[in-house]
């Protein structure tokens, strides 16, 4: 991924922050192998919405989608009479999903790998210092999809391979920690399905083989 889209998707979020957006959600998306998906959504009310539109030139365009780099995806949704402004980005491993979280301030990761059939996640934010990216924020909803079963965490909600933190806002140093299986990498037909095809080849001659037997 691209420096510069890690710098847009970044300069997005923190104006919004900046602009009076309190609630976050933030959901990732882990593959076995690495790869994922970061999703980052903020809401606005719609008195916070006219706000920012009175200084927008393009009012029209009030999640800035018309400016969307590569590898970056910018929708708008309508939940009620809030506006939220939802950023989807690609990441092809671990280091790629690092460098967008490290570019936000106020995030420091312990660890973020994947190591002898296992995946570690170990993050920190920080909802108090004035210079933090989460310390505006009244709501913050952060979930991690895990890329196998999960053996250990300390999550508030379990959905399967999918944990959820909702930190309490303005409280000092939260710690996301989880550590999880790493499913296998999928079915591989050139070996399995050959042996399957021979298992299979087997059965039916020994079915044969009784059936002529037992007109004997």
């Amino acid at each position: 991924m691209k420096s510069h889209s890690l710098r847009w998707v970044v300069l997005v979020i923190g104006t919004f922050v900046l602009a009076g957006c309190h609630r976050l959600e933030v959901t990732t998306r882990i593959e076995p192998n690495g790869s994922g998906e970061l999703r980052t959504g903020v809401g606005f009310s719609a008195e916070e919405r006219a706000n920012m539109e009175k200084q927008n030139s393009n009012p029209q365009d009030f999640c800035n989608t018309s400016q969307t780099p590569v590898n970056v995806t910018v929708t708008e949704e309508q939940r009620g009479d809030e506006t939220w402004c939802i950023t989807t980005t690609q990441f092809k491993n671990l280091e790629e999903l690092r460098g967008l979280y490290e570019q936000r301030k106020g995030i420091r990761i312990n660890r973020l790998e994947i190591s002898e059939g296992r995946f570690y996640y170990d993050v920190e934010l920080d909802t108090l210092s004035e210079d933090s990216s989460f310390s505006a924020l009244t709501d913050i909803t952060w979930s991690v999809v895990l890329p196998g079963v999960p053996i250990e965490h300390n999550a508030d909600q379990v959905n399967e391979s999918t944990l959820t933190w909702t930190p309490t806002p303005k409280s000092g140093i939260i710690q996301l920690r989880a550590e999880s299986e790493v499913a296998p990498s999928g079915f591989n037909f050139p070996s399995c399905g050959i042996a399957l095809i021979g298992l299979g080849m087997v059965f039916f001659h020994l079915r044969q083989r009784g059936k002529a037997l037992s007109l004997w």
